[in-house]
């Protein structure tokens, strides 16, 4: 069964994978950079491999949607515990969800104060902040990854919103308290985690795991590896800030994010 990681871009789920994967990976020749890679995203390439023609989706870019419960079995053929990445809604396109009980045991949702998240969005790709202010309040907003792959996001409130109205088992966190109190939230995390598979909770083990995917250490490991989830020309782990965005958003842009999310921000205590 599938465990979700899912997020809105650029919501710190980069890290909280991280974080996750090194503490279930004891292989210590492996850098973090390649632990994360077995939390793999979702939708790719191949977890459509046999289940369409790729060709087809010059034409019919949206037809994946009709196959993302086909890929899903797929993945669950083995009847082993997967952890997958998503920015995904989790809502239904067309009258095809995004997924199922009998696909899903449950997720992890990071959610991330969307003033921040315009700020570190226009870096990632590269674009003003009344772009990427655009971006995250368009609620048929969508990216296409490689072979035409469709990712569905919508906006920052319907992504949000639409995980956390399914009634699947859910850990909602923010990451202002991953990013304030990481060993308490990450704590949180391997004990929702234990409820799927048998882990250890190791405090000393959370530790060092926290120590090794710190954002200076992150940071270090981009700068001479590189990331392959970097877009622009920005560095992927660039700051990691909570409150940026006082310094450098405009007023009209602030109270402009303020009002067209004013309900979800208050009840995460944003506002």
């Amino acid at each position: 069964m599938i465990l979700w990681l899912s997020s809105f871009p650029k919501s710190g789920s980069t890290w909280l994978r991280s974080l996750i994967s090194h503490y279930l990976d004891e292989d210590t020749n492996k850098t973090v950079f390649e632990k994360i890679k077995k939390i793999e995203r979702f939708p790719s390439p191949s977890h459509f491999e046999k289940i369409i023609n790729f060709e087809d989706l010059k034409d019919n870019k949206f037809d994946i949607c009709k196959n993302w419960i086909n890929a899903q079995k797929k993945i669950n053929i083995s009847e082993k515990f997967k952890i997958l990445k998503t920015h995904n809604f989790g809502g239904a396109y067309k009258g095809n969800w995004f997924t199922n009980s009998k696909n899903t045991c449950g997720f992890i949702y990071m959610v991330r104060d969307p003033r921040s998240v315009i700020v570190s969005y226009a870096h990632h790709i590269n674009a003003s902040f009344e772009k990427s202010t655009e971006i995250i309040c368009n609620e048929n907003q969508y990216e296409f990854n490689e072979k035409n792959i469709v990712e569905i996001r919508s906006s920052w409130k319907i992504n949000y919103l639409s995980w956390k109205k399914r009634d699947f088992p859910k850990l909602i966190i923010k990451y202002e308290d991953l990013s304030k109190n990481t060993f308490e939230v990450f704590f949180k995390v391997l004990t929702f985690l234990n409820n799927f598979i048998k882990i250890k909770i190791d405090s000393n083990k959370i530790n060092e795991t926290i120590k090794a995917c710190s954002f200076e250490n992150l940071s270090k490991l981009e700068n001479l590896n590189g990331f392959d989830e970097r877009e622009g020309n920005e560095p992927f782990f660039r700051k990691g800030s909570t409150d940026e965005w006082k310094k450098v958003l405009k007023k009209d842009l602030v109270e402009k994010i303020e009002k067209e999310f004013f309900e979800e921000m208050k009840e995460l205590n944003y506002l």
